[in-house]
């Protein structure tokens, strides 16, 4: 059958009536939205911003401290995320590279790096949020991962300070390490289930008292042999 101008018009409007729900379907199942970042404004941006993944495409030096206050990835994409003037600032409650507060849920992969100023800042603290890190290296003073309130869970990674505490024999017992009153009250939590660190061990120290085991139930921490210094490794059982 031949169809007359008319006829035309109307099919072409009917097909794309019903084409359009379908590009619906394809964008929504299409992943998660990404974003590329390789400037800290970029990064402070999209971490506020609404895209479910922000990748790291060139190094940063981090200028104040990151704040997260949503659900979001960090892709750290091999790169690294670090700073050269101070960032710790008690007048503004800034301890860290970054802060996962209130409704933040980050989770940080893609095998970079998380570096502080030595005998400056914290590299993630977690006050009120929930914190995941799957790998990446993080270099921290006092403590690389600090809990006042709110869950870390920590799957991968390796972890070690520059700066060390100042008691005698205990210089590197606080690599992890919850806030007291939060620990107290059972608002803040640590969960080790992988991950590398250095001169410390998760299922041993002194954070929260002496004997603290942060390693998850069938998980063990484990000296490494052959690293120059002493080094544990979290591993399933």
């Amino acid at each position: 059958m031949q169809l007359t101008k008319s006829k035309k018009v109307w099919a072409v409007l009917i097909a794309t009536l019903l084409l359009v729900p379908c590009l619906f379907i394809v964008a929504a199942c299409g992943g998660p939205s990404s974003i590329s970042v390789s400037t800290f404004d970029e990064l402070v941006d999209a971490l506020a911003g609404t895209n479910e993944i922000v990748k790291l495409a060139d190094d940063i030096v981090v200028e104040e401290q990151l704040v997260v206050s949503r659900k979001v990835v960090l892709d750290l994409n091999g790169k690294t995320l670090s700073n050269e003037q101070d960032i710790w600032n008690e007048d503004l409650n800034a301890w860290s590279i970054i802060t996962v507060q209130t409704d933040g849920d980050l989770t940080i992969r893609g095998d970079g790096k998380i570096l502080a100023k030595e005998n400056d800042c914290y590299t993630i603290t977690v006050d009120g949020g929930h914190l995941v890190v799957e790998n990446g290296e993080f270099a921290g003073n006092i403590h690389a991962v600090y809990v006042y309130t709110g869950t870390a869970e920590i799957k991968g990674g390796k972890y070690y300070v520059q700066q060390k505490y100042g008691q005698v024999g205990r210089e590197n017992e606080y690599v992890l390490n919850l806030y007291d009153e939060g620990r107290e009250e059972g608002t803040a939590s640590i969960v080790v289930t992988g991950g590398t660190f250095v001169e410390f061990n998760p299922a041993n120290c002194y954070a929260e008292g002496e004997g603290t085991n942060f390693v998850a139930n069938g998980y063990v921490s484990t000296l490494d042999e052959d690293a120059d210094v002493p080094t544990y490794v979290v591993t399933k059982e």
